[in-house]
């Protein structure tokens, strides 16, 4: 074990002098780490603070009165629908934050996994492999942590000018248990963990197939059992609202079935991908063509470019319910326009977090993807191509794919909200403000993913202009 980890050791040091760009994927990846982490932090935070409201209402909601002697007090029964709507904004952006962590763990995934292949090759098991790059993974994880508890402390002034229930948030509030801090810090360790074990299993079962670079085998057609899935349990929302269960279940419920629903599109959307990039090939576009047979090659890779952004998706169709105006609030009792304000407030800073997970996931996966196929830009280079036809493939490949799964999501993200629709016709509504949120977000995620690929353009400058291999 200590050999193994000297190497590792050795291997780090090498990775930081490539000039291929390797070592600012380090750099990049501990950067995600700390978003994700600060993020999560963020989230669960506030999650927890509604929690606390749940047993502390505000002071102005306590002081509020039904009117009624055997009815529950306005505190009681709002202070679950806040419960709810923090779980269900929990679990609208899991997945971005988690697939955030996941997309650091896999940085230079391709290059790393022809590095240990040859090691495989020449000796090494695979239980070395794995453990070698586990740890390497969690040292990284651990310190992006840290960095993020420290930014979750220095966000802690801005989160209290936010109010909900007519009383602005206090730290004491956003104190977390222990408990929930080591639930959060497993649960990204755990993610930094899976993401890199899974991650060389083909090293591990094909060590050759990888030093080689063989063509991964086609991804099966039932994976559109996948989206199925994915349309059923967001179906399943309009019924569970209407069970007459207690809000811890509610929200566990919605919590579930929305993190599913999300994770079965991710399995859907590399398949889609895989098909439309076929047709696509058939083309007199060069730098169409280039892009089209990059998604052909490793669809899943394509899907993790962009999957953020496109995820968002689900969230704006959510929230598209949720008027927007003020004046929409007018001829609403008192309570009732507090709670849409508070709704609509947490549903534009939930789409405003994903947006910002989006955007820092889209931009690593590129670096990473620019890195990877730094042989190939180099080849190209000397083959002759422009660097502009490059630049134009590269937008196509993050486009494609963005656009193809982007209207899955919306479509995805419009039905979750129908339930909100159906049981309360009075306080949610498609208005304008409906139709400006989805166009809103269909531009960010387009202007996001465009940046997130120009972005890209120094690393690929200093990969093209590398004349010499100082490392494997």
């Amino acid at each position: 074990m200590a050999n193994t980890l000297a190497l590792s050791t050795r291997l780090a040091t090498a990775r930081l002098r490539d000039p291929k760009g390797t070592g600012a994927l380090d750099a990049f990846a501990l950067v995600a780490y700390g978003v994700a982490s600060w993020l999560a932090f963020v989230v669960a935070s506030g999650t927890w603070m509604f929690f606390r409201r749940l047993e502390f209402p505000s002071a102005w909601l306590a002081a509020q009165k039904t009117g009624s002697a055997t009815m529950p007090s306005f505190a009681d029964m709002f202070g679950s629908t806040y419960v709810i709507l923090a779980l269900v904004a929990c679990a609208l952006l899991i997945v971005p934050i988690l697939t955030l962590g996941g997309a650091a763990a896999r940085l230079g995934a391709r290059g790393r996994a022809r590095r240990l292949a040859s090691l495989r090759l020449i000796g090494m098991t695979s239980g070395e492999i794995v453990g070698m790059s586990v740890v390497e993974s969690l040292v990284q994880a651990l310190a992006g942590i840290v960095l993020g508890a420290l930014a979750w402390v220095a966000t802690i002034p801005a989160l209290m000018l936010l109010s909900f229930q007519n009383q602005h948030i206090g730290a004491v509030e956003l104190l977390m248990p222990w408990w929930l801090w080591l639930a959060v810090v497993v649960v990204l360790l755990g993610l930094a963990a899976l993401s890199t074990a899974f991650g060389l299993t083909r090293v591990s079962i094909s060590p050759l197939g990888v030093a080689r670079q063989t063509t991964a085998p086609p991804l099966s057609r039932s994976r559109v059992l996948a989206l199925l899935g994915a349309v059923v349990a967001v179906g399943v929302l309009s019924f569970v609202i209407r069970i007459p269960v207690g809000a811890m279940v509610v929200g566990a419920i919605l919590f579930g079935v929305l993190a599913l629903g999300i994770g079965l599109l991710n399995l859907f959307a590399p398949w889609l991908l895989q098909t439309l990039a076929r047709m696509g090939v058939v083309t007199g576009n060069p730098a169409r063509l280039i892009a089209m047979r990059r998604i052909v090659a490793d669809p899943r890779a394509a899907w993790r470019n962009v999957s953020s952004i496109a995820l968002i998706g689900i969230i704006a169709g959510a929230v598209a319910v949720v008027p927007t105006d003020g004046s929409q609030f007018q001829g609403m009792s008192e309570v009732n326009a507090m709670v849409m304000l508070d709704i609509r407030n947490g549903a534009l800073l939930t789409l405003v977090i994903a947006l910002l997970v989006g955007a820092t996931s889209t931009a690593l996966a590129q670096a990473s993807d620019v890195v990877d196929r730094s042989d190939e830009l180099v080849a190209l280079d000397r083959m002759g191509v422009e660097p502009g036809v490059d630049a134009a493939a590269r937008r196509h490949q993050v486009l494609v794919p963005l656009l193809g799964t982007l209207l899955i999501s919306l479509t995805l993200g419009v039905l979750v909200g129908l339930p909100a629709l159906t049981t309360k016709p009075d306080l949610f509504m498609w208005s304008t403000s409906s139709g400006i949120i989805l166009l809103a977000t269909v531009v960010a995620a387009v202007v996001l993913t465009l940046l997130a690929a120009e972005a890209t353009r120094p690393l690929r400058r200093r990969a093209v202009l590398q004349q010499v291999r100082r490392n494997d």
